[in-house]
C-alpha cells in the first residue's frame, strides 16, 4: 500500500442515507485481511460539520460522505472523497474541496427510488389516496372519483440518469412521455424528445410535469409565474429534483389561484438540515391541492448497498493504481498515484 500504510477512510453521513457502519460492513467484507490487520482503518462520523470531525481525523485519506465535510480544508494528505449522490452541487457551492483532490459521485444512482416515489406521487395525485386516507381517520365512507395515468402525457425536464428510469416505468401505465435532454437522440421508453432549450414545448403539453433536472445557473427558477401559467390547468407538477428550481411565490399563488390542478414538493429552499427543509410556519403548507414530503424520494434500504458498493469499488480501484469511477466533471483533482503508475 506504499506510503498509504495504513489508509484512513472516513465516512460521514447525515441521517437517512444508512448508517455509518452499513458502509464500514461494505469496506470489511471487500478488504477483511486489511481490515483486521490494521492496513485499511476506518472512521465514522455522522456528519460533517467542524465540530463533529476530530483531529485525529485528519490524516485521512479517502473520504466517503453524504454531506460536505468542513475541515476537508485541512486533510493535508487527502486523495479523493465520493459523495454519495447523483448531484455535485453542494460540493461546487462550499468551494473549498482541495485542487489537487478528486471528487467523483454516481450519476443516475437515485434513479431506482426516486423514479419509484414520482410514480407513486402521480398515482396519489390521480387518484386522491391522501383525501382517502384523511376520510379514514374521519371514518367517512365518500366515494372519491380519480383520473386514470393511461394515455396521459407526462413531460421531464431532464432526462438523465433519473429521468429515463422515470420514463421506462410511465412506459407500463401506457403513458405519452416526453421530455428535454441536451440533444434530441432517440431515448428508450421516450417519445419525443426536446433540447432543454425548448422546455417550453414540454411544459404545454404535459398533465404531469416532472422536474428531474440538476440546478445550474440555467434551471434555477425556471417554473415561474410564466412557466406555470403555460401548463395546463388540469396539469400536476411534481418536484423531486431542488427546490430552487421552482420560485415558491409563484408557486403558491398558480395553486390558490387553480392555475394548475396540483402538486408534490419533495424538495425545498431552506438547506438547514440538510437536504432541504420546510419550516411548519412556511405558507406553503397551507396551499390547495399539494402533497408535500421531506425530501425522501431517494431514500430507501438499498441506498447504502447501492452508493457503498461504487465506494469499495474505488477503493480498490485506488489501491490497484488504477483511475476512479464516476469523477465528477471538473474535479478531477490530480492523482499522483497514477502520474506514479505511467511514468
Amino acid at each position: 500500500m506504499d506510503s498509504f500504510d495504513p489508509l484512513n477512510i472516513l465516512v460521514a453521513l447525515q441521517p437517512g442515507l444508512g448508517s455509518p457502519v452499513e458502509y464500514e460492513e461494505l469496506i470489511k467484507e471487500r478488504f477483511p485481511e486489511e481490515v483486521r490487520t490494521g492496513k485499511i482503518k476506518i472512521r465514522l462520523i455522522q456528519d460533517g460539520s467542524a465540530s463533529s470531525t476530530p483531529d485525529e481525523y485528519l490524516d485521512t485519506h479517502i473520504i466517503g460522505a453524504g454531506v460536505v465535510v468542513e475541515r476537508v480544508p485541512e486533510m493535508k494528505n487527502l486523495q479523493w472523497v465520493m459523495t454519495f449522490s447523483a448531484g455535485i452541487d453542494h460540493w461546487e457551492k462550499w468551494g473549498k474541496l482541495p485542487g489537487h483532490v478528486a471528487l467523483t459521485n454516481l450519476p443516475g444512482g437515485s434513479g431506482i427510488p426516486i423514479s419509484e416515489f414520482v410514480i407513486g406521487l402521480m398515482l396519489n395525485l390521480a387518484k386522491k389516496y391522501n383525501q382517502l386516507w384523511d376520510q379514514q381517520k374521519e371514518r367517512k365512507f365518500i366515494r372519491v372519483r380519480g383520473e386514470e395515468l393511461y394515455k396521459k402525457t407526462v413531460g421531464i425536464i431532464g432526462l438523465g440518469g433519473i429521468g429515463r428510469q422515470i420514463a421506462k416505468r410511465a412506459k407500463a401505465f401506457d403513458m405519452k412521455v416526453i421530455g428535454t435532454d441536451i440533444n434530441t437522440a432517440d431515448i428508450p421508453h421516450v417519445d419525443e424528445v426536446y433540447l432543454s432549450n425548448e422546455s417550453d414545448q414540454v411544459i404545454r403539453q404535459s398533465d404531469y410535469l416532472i422536474l428531474a433536472c440538476p440546478e445550474t445557473e440555467e434551471t434555477r427558477g425556471m417554473i415561474n409565474e410564466r412557466s406555470l401559467r403555460l401548463m395546463k390547468n388540469t396539469a400536476y407538477l411534481i418536484n423531486c429534483a431542488r427546490g430552487s428550481l421552482i420560485i415558491k411565490e409563484d408557486l403558491i399563488k398558480a395553486l390558490n389561484e387553480e392555475w394548475i390542478a396540483g402538486a408534490a414538493n419533495d424538495t425545498h429552499w431552506i438547506k438547514k438540515p440538510l437536504p432541504s427543509y420546510l419550516p411548519a410556519e412556511d405558507e406553503l403548507w397551507a396551499c390547495k391541492n399539494i402533497l408535500i414530503t421531506p425530501h425522501i424520494s431517494s431514500w430507501s434500504d438499498q441506498y447504502a448497498p447501492r452508493f457503498g458498493g461504487v465506494f469499495v469499488d474505488n477503493i480498490e480501484r485506488f489501491l490497484n493504481k488504477e483511475p476512479l469511477l464516476n469523477v465528477a466533471p471538473g474535479f478531477e483533482g490530480d492523482p499522483q498515484w497514477l502520474k506514479n503508475v505511467n511514468a
